[in-house]
């Protein structure tokens, strides 16, 4: 076998080559000289990263960040008044090849008014954008001048923002009426049409908009608080998927997955949905282990039960698991097929957050339920250690290791995610059959961890008060199991801590869950939602 040549050898040849084509073809000769150096140049820049020097594209983005951040930055005031609540439409554009983490700071802005919220996070993807409307009263009129913090990483820039406000109204002139924003007088639905639609509402207000749709917080004229989720543009072949997709989701009723109350193409195309506060996407990140443990919990209970149901998700991302009170829940069921369909995307799928199975169907099979077990080992190991498992500067360099390459263990980025981490990487094997083969597999896992927690805890507490929230949590957590028989152990050792009717109430779920124990029967939904309450209860005595 003939010796590789070293790099200055390598060098010496192609400069010989080089000098000898620029002295026969002049300009032509040096435009092919650079061709034959690029092979070189790419060799040494390995060269340096394999002897630890930082990756160039990470140099080259991390010089680059404070542009990225400044021009990012999406900002708008609309119809500023001294006094009145009004809207500052305030985003982020990823602009650069990788994923970003970013947080806005508007807490300058409390110098002119009141502002809420005042910080801002977004995690996006390359090429994506997301704002939400922030709340702003301000005080008094005239040009303000307002400088933004916008932070990703430890790289922060400050970013000046200037707004016209008015003074103070005056009784005569009415009130702004409807939020139809300029993004929607651009859309062919046509205003009239989204004025009909909000007049069915009172309090309409935008809340934000991704990729799909733009989505207001409405309330209803019972009262009740609502999401309206209205997608940008539908074709007519969509609108048949979205209607047809959306009739899976409005069957799915759990306390995991957001309730779809509505959904119609008349008199535009909308989503009316539970309200959530937040998503994933908002949570600052990295968060401990055992908090990532149970909100993985709990989406397993929502995938469980649509898994029973033969529906699968198929594009678990942050953005999609919202958030109300603390409890997740999974939300955009199917709407991943509306997106292909309305030419929105190529894919059914978020690149960063897909499958081996979705990238190359004819290698690793079909995708079925363990397809959404990888996704949310990839929500996990963001969760843990604030990054995605894989990355790249483009779709082909994502999938590429998405198929190819095992992912950084995540105790390497985070030491605390050390417990969860047998469980991420179990998820995120690239064979279907090397995963857990079921979502009620996984959640039982979880369950041992997460046990073995609130039962260390509970043996080494002294006060009454922590004591009943680690006892009640295993109640809770061996109901969700279906394990009957522990949860009515840590049923009766409740009693210790009960009051009055509180006490009554678990004396009631202690007879149905001896009934059921002794019948051999599940442990319904409405059973473990009771329970929950009760257990709430008894902490807050």
């Amino acid at each position: 076998m003939p010796r590789k040549k070293s790099l200055g050898e390598d060098f010496l040849g192609r400069l010989i080559v080089s000098v000898f084509l620029v002295y026969l073809l002049g300009g032509f000769g040096l435009l092919i000289s650079i061709f034959i150096f690029m092979p070189l140049i790419r060799e040494v820049v390995r060269e340096l990263e394999r002897s630890g020097f930082p990756r160039v594209g990470d140099v080259l983005t991390s010089i680059a960040l404070p542009t990225l951040l400044r021009r990012g930055l999406i900002f708008e005031a609309r119809e500023l008044r001294a006094g009145n609540e009004g809207k500052l439409k305030v985003g982020f554009r990823n602009s650069s090849s990788r994923l970003m983490e970013v947080e806005i700071n508007l807490e300058r802005f409390n110098r002119y008014g009141e502002v809420s919220p005042a910080r801002l996070r977004f995690s996006l993807g390359p090429g994506e954008m997301e704002y939400s409307f922030v709340r702003f009263t301000p005080r008094s009129g005239g040009t303000l001048t307002v400088n933004l913090e916008v932070r990703s990483g430890s790289t922060r820039v400050k970013v000046p923002v200037v707004m016209e406000v008015k003074g103070r109204k005056s009784r005569e002139e009415k009130a702004y009426e409807v939020p139809i924003t300029e993004e929607d007088k651009g859309e062919d639905y046509g205003v009239p049409n989204l004025r009909l639609l909000f007049s069915r509402y009172t309090e309409v207000e935008p809340i934000g908009a991704g990729g799909f749709a733009r989505v207001y917080r409405a309330k209803r004229k019972d009262g009740k608080i609502v999401a309206l989720k209205i997608p940008h543009y539908l074709t007519e072949q969509a609108g048949r998927t979205f209607l047809r997709e959306v009739a899976v989701w409005s069957g799915l009723k759990h306390r995991n997955i957001v309730e779809l109350y509505d959904a119609n193409i008349v008199p535009v195309p909308y989503l009316e949905m539970e309200y959530c506060e937040g998503s994933l996407a908002g949570l600052k990140k990295p968060l401990h282990w055992e908090k990532v443990a149970e909100i993985a919990f709990g989406i397993c209970d929502g995938l469980k039960y649509a898994h029973s149901r033969e529906i699968i998700h198929r594009d678990l991302k942050p953005s999609n698991i919202l958030i109300k009170n603390g409890t997740p829940k999974i939300s955009d069921w199917g709407l991943s097929k509306v997106l292909t369909e309305s030419g929105s995307t190529t894919t059914s799928f978020t690149p960063l957050y897909a499958a081996p199975e979705q990238i190359s169907p004819s290698r690793f099979g079909k995708t079925d339920e363990r397809t959404d077990i990888w996704q949310l080992g990839v929500l996990m190991y963001e969760l843990v250690t604030g990054k995605v498992p894989f990355e790249g500067e483009d779709f082909v360099e994502i999938a590429g290791k998405i198929v190819m390459d095992e992912p950084t263990p995540p105790s390497e980025l985070n030491p605390d995610s050390k417990p969860l981490e047998p469980v991420i990487m179990k998820c995120l094997a690239k064979r279907k059959e090397e995963r857990y083969q079921s979502v009620k597999e996984l959640q039982r896992d979880l369950a041992n961890l997460l046990g073995g927690r609130y039962r260390e805890e509970l043996r080494k507490s002294v006060d009454f008060s922590r004591s009943a929230y680690y006892a009640g949590q295993l109640l809770i957590l061996h109901m969700k199991l279906g394990d009957t028989k522990e949860a009515l152990k840590y049923a009766i050792d409740m009693k210790r801590y009960a009051r009055g009717d509180a006490r009554k109430e678990l004396e009631r779920l202690i007879e149905e869950l001896e009934v059921r124990l002794r019948e051999g029967l599940p442990v319904p939904e409405e059973l473990v939602e009771r329970a929950e309450v009760l257990v709430h209860e008894i902490g807050r005595a």
